[in-house]
């Protein structure tokens, strides 16, 4: 291991809670452009338009509120982020997917995955030049992010609670590509995370709340103060109804969304005020 590696060890090592040796580059290593399959904006644009008619319903000044009958399982999403850790002050947010898959968007813009089998690696330039490897053969150049990475998931593993543990999610295209965290920013009340696959989720500071919107199944996720994990059709909740809690946080989001696409695909943390 060499010394900055040996440096980056030590330092996460010793202060987990703020939030090399050498190999031989892979033989087997694919570089190759991403897939476009998802519009430039991830789905903004229809995340807007959802919850801009949901809103508008005003769904808690309902007469009768039947938010159970909004409910629908079916809608669950694929992928969540069930654990994070900032870092962000040295090196990037480390995270890890429902799938029990790992990553880190780095304070360069860079991403580093590592597959749910513990093996495959999967590192995604600034300018989105994917190339792929594994856990036993990489360029020397990533070193340091693959510890860092190791460093992240051994961490989450051993510290953090993982977010709707109980819940199964939705089965989706065994082929579909494990999707990345492609934004984030803090605000005074919230973490909000923006996956490549356009599902936004919103982590509440205060009571430890969480929304997960998906808005291919045009559905939110909520997860209450203890931890029970209901998933709810938008276009049933304008019908339905929803208690004032879940209608503040709607509202909420569609703020979020007003920021995400004032922001540039790949942008590392940043700072807001909402």
């Amino acid at each position: 291991m060499n010394s900055s590696a040996l440096s980056a060890a030590a330092e996460i090592g010793q202060n987990p809670p703020l939030v090399e040796k050498n190999v031989a580059p892979a033989q087997d290593e694919e570089m190759a452009p991403p897939e476009c399959t998802e519009p430039a904006d991830c789905y903004l644009s229809d995340m807007m338009q959802q919850l801009t008619s949901v809103n508008a319903a005003m769904p808690s000044k309902k007469d009768v509120i039947l938010q159970e009958q909004a409910e629908d399982p079916a809608c669950n999403p694929i992928f969540w982020i069930s654990k994070w850790m900032d870092y962000s002050a040295k090196y990037g947010l480390g995270y890890q997917l429902c799938d029990n898959s790992v990553g880190v968007l780095f304070n360069d813009s860079t991403r580093l995955i590592l597959y749910n089998d513990g093996v495959s690696l999967q590192y995604i330039e600034g300018n989105n030049t994917e190339s792929h490897h594994n856990m036993r053969s990489y360029p020397s150049s990533l070193t340091k992010k693959v510890t860092l990475l190791k460093f992240f998931r051994n961490y989450m593993n051993e510290h953090l609670l993982k977010a709707g543990a109980t819940i199964t999610p939705r089965e989706g295209d065994k082929n579909a590509r494990i999707p990345f965290l492609r934004t984030w920013f803090c605000t005074r009340r919230a973490i909000v995370l923006h996956l490549s696959n356009g599902t936004l989720q919103v982590n509440f500071s205060q009571d430890h709340t969480k929304i997960i919107l998906c808005p291919l199944m045009a559905a939110v996720s909520y997860i209450d103060e203890k931890q029970n994990f209901h998933t709810y059709k938008l276009s049933l909740i304008e019908e339905f109804g929803c208690s004032k809690d879940l209608a503040r946080r709607l509202r909420y989001a569609r703020s979020i969304v007003e920021k995400l696409q004032k922001l540039k695909s790949g942008a590392r943390h940043k700072k807001a005020t909402a």
